[in-house]
This record gives C-alpha cells, sequence and structure tokens, in this order.
C-alpha cells in the first residue's frame, strides 16, 4: 500500500481490489467511500481509501454472514 498515490482514480482503486470501474464508482457516488469530483472524474485520497479497506475488514465476517443468508433466502432455502 505504500506504494500506492496520494491521489487515487476510481480504475486505480478497481484494479487494486479486482472490481469494476462501475462498481467502485457506486461506492463512491453513494458516500460510502469517500472521494471528491475533479472536473468530471472522482478521486480517491489514498489514507481514505485505506480507512475504508479497514472498515470493510472489520464489517467482512457480518457481511459475509448476511450475504450468505440472504443468497439462502433468494434459494427458498
Amino acid at each position: 500500500t505504500d506504494d500506492l498515490p496520494a491521489i487515487l482514480t476510481v480504475a486505480q482503486v478497481a484494479q487494486y481490489l479486482g472490481w469494476h470501474p462501475n462498481t467502485v464508482y457506486q461506492r463512491c457516488k453513494s458516500g460510502e467511500l469517500p472521494s471528491f469530483k475533479s472536473g468530471n472524474l472522482r478521486r480517491i485520497r489514498r489514507e481514505s481509501f485505506l480507512d475504508w479497506m479497514k472498515r470493510l475488514e472489520q464489517q467482512g465476517e457480518s457481511e459475509v454472514t448476511t450475504h450468505e443468508h440472504q443468497n439462502r433466502e433468494l434459494e427458498g432455502a
């Protein structure tokens, strides 16, 4: 993470996470991932990104459990 630039683009975050850029953009637009607009583009401060990643890691297990429960409901189990 030390090699990350001080200001990241949506594409850089998406590549780092292995996500589609639209997913990152939606997280930014919703306010979940703190970002700011620079012209027409979204930018993410490295520290904001790293803090957000820590929150995701802390929530990770509860989110996995929630997603598994939702999937079972959708499958009718």
